[in-house]
C-alpha cells in the first residue's frame, strides 16, 4: 500500500511538473523593446569613467533591447527551448545591421553577448510563431519593427526631440498618441544628481504581429514618475533645458 501511495505520488507530481512546464511556454503578447543608447552609456559610465561604449553612427537613432513573449501580468517565459542552441553563423546576413541597430551598448558592437542572451532567453519561445520560428526569421523581424516602429520618428512627431526634459506623461501621451496604443515608459536614476534619465519604450504586439495595448501587461505605464522630468540626453555629457 505504501509503495502505491509513493507511485501515485510521483505521477501526480510528473503531470503538475509537464502541466507547468506547458504552462510556462505560454504567452500573451510580445514586447518589442527600444533603448536610448545615450542613457545606457551614461549609466555605464557613471559605474565607472574608464568604460566605453558602442554606439551607433547615428547617434540620434535608438536602438533594439529584444522581443519579448510575455504573459499577461507576468514576465514570461523564459529559455523555452534548449534543443534550439544560439548559431553564431545564422545571423552572418544581419550581422552589419546588428551591429548599428542591436548593440551591446557596454560590451561592444562585436560582441554576440546580447544576440545570444535573446535568442536563448526569448527567441526560443518566440519560435512557436511561424513569423519568428528560427534565429534568423527572430531577429530580423527585430529589425523590421525597429524600422517600422523607430521612436527618434515617433516621439519626433510629438516634437519630442533629445537634449531636453519632458514630463513622463506627455512621452507616453506621445507614443500613444501617434501609435494608437498604449506603452511602457522605463527611466533609469542618476545615483549622484537624483535625476531621471528616459531609458527605453516598450511597445506591445499580438501573436500576428499587429500593435496592441500594454495595459495587460503591467499596471503600471511607467516608472518615471508621472510628476517627473525624465532627460532625454542628446549626448553624455550635456545640460538639459525643461520645456
Amino acid at each position: 500500500m505504501f509503495s502505491h501511495k509513493i507511485g501515485l505520488l510521483l505521477f501526480l507530481l510528473a503531470v503538475l511538473n509537464g502541466h507547468a512546464t506547458a504552462r510556462s511556454k505560454h504567452f500573451d503578447v510580445l514586447i518589442f523593446t527600444q533603448r536610448w543608447p545615450q542613457t545606457i552609456c551614461i549609466m555605464w559610465k557613471e559605474e565607472s569613467p574608464s568604460h566605453s561604449c558602442a554606439l551607433p553612427s547615428d547617434t540620434q537613432e535608438w536602438t533594439i533591447h529584444g522581443l519579448w513573449p510575455t504573459e499577461f501580468h507576468r514576465i514570461g517565459p523564459e529559455y523555452c527551448n534548449p534543443s534550439l542552441p544560439f548559431d553564431p553563423s545564422a545571423l552572418s546576413p544581419l550581422e552589419d545591421q546588428l551591429k548599428e541597430k542591436w548593440i551591446d551598448i557596454e560590451f561592444g558592437r562585436d560582441s554576440y553577448s546580447l544576440w545570444k542572451h535573446e535568442w536563448e532567453k526569448h527567441g526560443t519561445c518566440a519560435a512557436v510563431l511561424p513569423e519568428l520560428s528560427n534565429e534568423q526569421k527572430y531577429f530580423e523581424e527585430g529589425l523590421a519593427l525597429l524600422s517600422q516602429y523607430d521612436m527618434k520618428n515617433v516621439l519626433a512627431q510629438a516634437n519630442i526631440v533629445p537634449g531636453y526634459q519632458y514630463a513622463a506623461t506627455d512621452i507616453f501621451n506621445a507614443v500613444q498618441q501617434v501609435l494608437g496604443a498604449s506603452p511602457v515608459i522605463v527611466c533609469r536614476r542618476d545615483r549622484d544628481s537624483g535625476d531621471s534619465y528616459l531609458f527605453e519604450i516598450r511597445i506591445c504586439l499580438s501573436k500576428s504581429l499587429e500593435l496592441t495595448n500594454c495595459d495587460s501587461v503591467t499596471e503600471f505605464p511607467t516608472n518615471c514618475g508621472e510628476s517627473t522630468s525624465v532627460v532625454y540626453p542628446a549626448d553624455v555629457s550635456q545640460d538639459y533645458n525643461e520645456v
